[in-house]
């Protein structure tokens, strides 16, 4: 063994002690080193909410209003606000972080522990946009009509690409308060046909309920008190969803209505009396009682009318004023008439027009009657093409610094605010610019005052007054100095988790990872013997290495360091491999990949969620893949006789090309897996590009430094220790054989095909939204009565509904509306519930009524998720799956791009897309088997599978076409194309079957053995993993071969 060879086992034994040591628990180091600095502590592995229990808002940032240049600003202005406003809440270890979804900023924040989750979300999701408006007097434009117009028509159409209408309205509300008003209908906001307006129909009629009316709709819907107290029509642009149509009974009420004649005195002075009267008032009342004695004395009412009334056209109507209803004549006038009988005379009634003598001559009661008219539910996105009574100015929450409560002469509380110095000009400016005039002070879109400026205000502090308590007070100034969110945030997903269930998650993932790999190892010894146990030992290695990467967090200064020492090794070996100089070019820009990768994962702690652990665990398994690959290679060279360390050296030379074309595909789809964006997706995308790169970095290193410490011993010379074969491999015909495993391939693919379509996928909340439950009940518990049980309490929350909106109008009840629960076992007395989208509030109400009507359980996972997510999701995953193989095609054409123009390297790259492409239809067909047996759903998760199953099927692939590159190389004359395929096929047969079983072992005893919450997740891995390794022996390259030959014969 030579000097180079002990320094390199020296500094792997340091690191791997050091790894060790570092990645065990803080309390088991201090023992150790009782000096220990308490930095250490925080060095700790970092679990997700699905690991520790907690819960994780999602909210969406609304960007349109920013300009592209300062979202970046805006966006982590976001941020900061989110982290002081949760610092507020006083939760242990917040995990906050933004999150692309598509082309959508999010913020994600996760609460482990939290007790009061109403308080956080109420407290984090607060919109709190501090603005100051002076008044408006300019009447809206021809062009401010435009813009309001197509403003509304650009939400209409986002509605119509299937963005949810309730996120489109929530996010065009608070990006425009007081112009937009989003219009919720509480559980029994039911409007007669009669009462809306005109140019709601036919539109209304002709939409299915839960759909929106696919126009825009100007109208005027009713009226509301704007900013000013000032009572203004609802005219504008309206977007509405049907909730609900129905037949309801509509109270008619007629009011009694009454016919009269009268007589009318008038006198000199009294409103609207005619220029001839010029009889005084006492003469006019006293000739009024003269006439109410005759006609008493039942003479003619009619002809007293004509002698005496001075009401014009008297002659003719003889004072027959018709059937009249309340509120049409003077009050006194109605009062007398109203409280008379038929046919009978009133006494003196003195109006404004005189004194009249009032006979009824007939009555019609007052009537009630019910009628059956269509009703409706609706709920609107309004926009207004009222004036607004305020316009904006260039004083914002942007230029707040501080607030604090204080009080007047009168001790009562008003809010001072305090500006930058740029806020306080600007305060100055504007109040110059309005004396004697009011300037309005908004909170999130609320007026709260506007009081009138006397004169310039100059200091750069401005008071907010108003009915306030002191609570209130003090509300609002916590709230502004928590942070004036610089763009409105949705809450568009909500996720929770009891800890229990993620404690045990935790256990038997681990449990079951750390069978799968002992089983791994041993195999690894049974098969490979001392290679077996060299890779044993080295895969140890790579798993400390592993987890202390996700467990370090280093100062970024060191962190650089460090990744560029790794990225000057990572150099050197490119520079001294002999690849080609675009294959080098590729790798040195995979080795800048890793630079950047590695400094982020130096210095940034890996957030671990179940997902993330399968990632570990798959990538360990992945990672004695690289081990294979040389270890076959340098056990052909050992049977041919070579000695071992040249053997070493021509067999890492030989396999570098496979592991390199192999991983980079990989990586390729783990890129595109960080792409498509969910957090959970991410963590097991890192921990995968993670995997990968170490085990890269340690077969070339860690494996060949072994692999060269036992050249010259005694075990080098031991044929069976070294496992080399003492025949060769075996001719099994695979490729003549060929329509054997076409036919095979043709019934799996018959049976795939007619499931999808017979079952179909289920979509889950991923993608169509929703809200999931899981229940662990302490009683024994049927699904059957669960589900009456749901039932029975979504009929009592919609009957409570109405008499809660009674006694508290203003508040925005969510509708109780559950569609169709599936509920399906989880475990002994667990269940999960899926149902539509539920409120937080309505999901606490059901709780209490299960709890009540079942008994007692826990709720130890809670989810809910806009619709919006789900739609960006399916946009997304076919986006994605499309990249992928593209990118597949293009890297499998250039790494083959030097094979013969007869067989063609577009042929490999499209022969190893149908090969994918078979792996993917037959695993979707078992996935609605699945589905069809366990109501498995399409998640996130699944489509991280597909994407994981992609990137295999085509690592697997590469494998059998790089030997298939390197026998063309040597082809003989008159040797087939079809007999070089076969001997490649032969030859890397154990090779192929024992990396997928690498992977396949640690996946399956983990999908026995590990959580069920990911147990569906890696069931589709299983068998994507099992037919990629079938595609790449019996469909890529017979299908190659097939393709060669028919194009031989044309």
């Amino acid at each position: 063994m030579n000097k180079r060879t002990i320094t390199y086992l020296s500094l792997i034994a340091i690191l791997s002690l050091t790894f060790g040591f570092l990645d065990t628990p803080y309390a088991k180091q201090k023992g150790l080193i009782p000096s220990l600095p308490e930095s250490f502590a925080e060095q700790k592995i970092n679990l997700g909410l699905d690991l520790q229990g907690g819960s994780q808002l999602d909210y969406k940032i609304d960007l349109r209003r920013v300009e592209p240049q300062d979202q970046e600003q805006i966006i982590e202005g976001v941020l900061q606000v989110i982290n002081k406003r949760v610092n507020a809440l006083g939760v242990s270890e917040p995990n906050i972080y933004r999150s692309q979804v598509g082309d959508e900023e999010h913020i994600v924040v996760e609460l482990a522990g939290i007790k009061d989750l109403e308080q956080a979300k109420a407290l984090v999701g607060k919109t709190i946009q501090l603005e100051f408006k002076e008044e408006n007097t300019a009447p809206l434009s021809e062009q401010d009509f435009a813009a309001i117009e197509k403003q509304a028509e650009t939400a209409f159409n986002r509605i119509q690409k299937e963005e949810a209408f309730e996120v489109v309205a929530e996010e065009e509300s608070l990006a425009y308060p007081g112009k937009v008003n989003y219009m919720k209908a509480s559980e029994d906001s039911y409007d007669f046909k009669s009462v809306l307006p005109d140019e709601y129909f036919p539109y209304i009629d002709q939409t299915s309920v839960e759909s929106v009316v696919p126009k825009l709709i100007k109208a005027t819907d009713g009226y509301t008190i704007d900013a000013t107290g000032n009572l203004k029509a609802l005219e504008g642009y309206f977007v509405i969803k049907v909730l609900d149509r129905r037949e309801g009974e509509k109270n008619q009420h007629e009011d009694k209505e009454v016919k009269a004649s009268h007589v009318l005195i008038a006198y000199s002075g009294a409103e609207r009396a005619d220029a001839n009267v010029t009889r005084t008032e006492e003469e006019a009342k006293a000739l009024a009682e003269e006439i109410q004695q005759k006609a008493a004395s039942e003479e003619d009412f009619g002809a007293l009318v004509q002698e005496y009334s001075d009401e014009a056209g008297s002659d003719e109507s003889k004072g027959d004023l018709g059937f009249f209803k309340p509120g049409v004549m003077s009050k006194n006038f109605e009062d007398a008439a109203f409280a008379l009988e038929k046919d009978q005379i009133s006494e003196v009634v003195e109006t404004e027009f005189g004194f009249h003598v009032i006979k009824v001559t007939d009555i019609k009661p007052e009537v009630n009657t019910t009628v059956t008219e269509t009703e409706y539910k609706l709920e609107k996105l309004f926009y207004s093409t009222a004036q607004d009574p305020w316009k904006a100015t260039e004083l914002t929450g942007t230029y707040f610094k501080r607030a604090e409560v204080a009080f007047n002469q009168s001790y009562v509380p008003y809010v001072s605010i305090e500006f930058t110095d740029e806020g306080g000009k600007l305060f100055e400016s504007l109040t110059e610019k309005n004396v004697n005039k009011k300037i309005a002070i908004f909170v999130g879109g609320e007026l709260i005052s506007a009081p009138n400026v006397n004169e310039k205000i100059t200091g750069g502090k401005a008071q907010i007054t108003g009915s306030f308590s002191i609570e209130e007070a003090s509300n609002l100034a916590r709230d502004l100095n928590t942070g004036a969110i610089p763009a409105p945030i949705v809450l568009v997903g909500q996720y929770t988790i009891g800890a229990s269930l993620g404690q045990e998650a935790m256990e038997n993932s681990m449990k079951a990872g750390l069978l799968g790999l002992a089983i791994l190892a041993v195999c690894m010894v049974l098969y490979y013997r001392f290679f077996g146990l060299l890779a044993d030992v080295a895969l140890v290695i790579y798993a400390l290495t592993l987890m202390f990467f996700i467990k370090i967090a280093l100062p970024m200064g060191i962190a650089i360091i460090l990744s560029l020492i790794l990225f000057g090794v990572l150099v050197s070996k490119i520079l001294k491999n002999k690849d080609s100089g675009w294959e080098k070019l590729i790798s040195f820009f995979v080795a800048c990949f890793a630079l950047f990768f590695m400094s982020y994962m130096f210095a940034n702690a890996i957030v671990l969620t179940l997902a993330g652990v399968a990632g570990v665990v798959l990538s360990i398994g992945m990672a004695v893949d690289a081990n294979i690959l040389i270890f076959e290679r340098i056990r052909e060279e050992l049977r041919n006789k070579r000695p071992l360390d040249s053997a070493i050296e021509v067999g890492f030379e030989r396999a570098w090309s496979s592991i390199r074309d192999s991983n980079f595909s990989s990586l390729i789809t783990t890129a595109i897996l960080m792409y498509v964006g969910t957090s959970i997706i991410k963590g097991f995308a890192v921990n995968l590009a993670l995997g990968i790169l170490i085990s890269m970095f340690t077969a070339i290193t860690i494996t060949k430094t072994f692999l060269k410490s036992i050249v010259g011993t005694w075990i080098a010379k031991n044929d069976f220790l070294m496992g080399v074969p003492k025949k060769p491999h075996g001719d099994w015909k695979i490729v003549p054989r060929r329509k054997i495993w076409f036919a095979i391939s043709g019934l799996l693919l018959v049976i795939g095909l007619l499931a999808i379509p017979g079952y179909g996928l289920k979509f889950g909340m991923d993608f169509t939204g929703g809200t999931l439950m899981e229940l662990k009940f302490e009683e024994p518990v049927t699904a059957e009565k669960l589900i009456e049980s749901v039932k029975t309490a979504e009929g009592e929350l919609k009957a409570a509904q109405p008499a809660v909106a009674e006694e508290n109008a203003t508040t925005e009840e969510g509708i109780v509306e559950f569609g169709e629960p599936v509920v399906v076992s989880s475990g002994e007395n667990s269940f999960i519930i899926r149902m539509k989208h539920l409120s937080s509030e309505t999901h606490d109400q059901l709780v209490q009524k299960l709890q009540t009507s079942i008994g007692s359980f826990e709720e130890i996972r809670y989810s809910t998720i806009g619709a919006t997510i789900g739609n960006t999701m399916k946009q997304k995953a076919l986006t994605a799956l499309i990249l992928a193989v593209v990118m597949m095609v293009l890297y499998i054409a250039f790494a083959f791009r030097q094979i013969p123009k007869e067989i063609g390297p577009w042929r490999f790259g499209i022969a190893a897309i149908i090969a994918l492409i078979h792996d993917i239809f037959i695993t979707l067909g078992f996935y609605a088997l699945l589905g069809h047996w366990t109501g498995a759903e399409v998640d996130a998760l699944f489509v991280t599978a597909i994407l994981t199953i992609i990137g295999f099927s085509v690592h697997d692939t590469i494998v059998v076409f790089d030997r298939i590159r390197e026998k063309l190389k040597h082809q003989k004359r008159g040797e087939s194309f079809e007999h070089v395929a076969d001997l490649a096929l032969n030859e890397t047969l154990a090779r192929s079957v024992n990396t997928s079983l690498s992977a396949i072992i640690t996946v399956s005893i983990l999908a026995l053995f590990g959580a069920q919450s990911i147990q569906h997740f890696l069931l589709t891995l299983v068998v994507g993993f099992t037919m990629g390794t079938y595609s790449s022996i019996f469909v890529a390259t017979p299908l190659l071969v097939s393709w060669h030959n028919q194009n031989n014969k044309k």
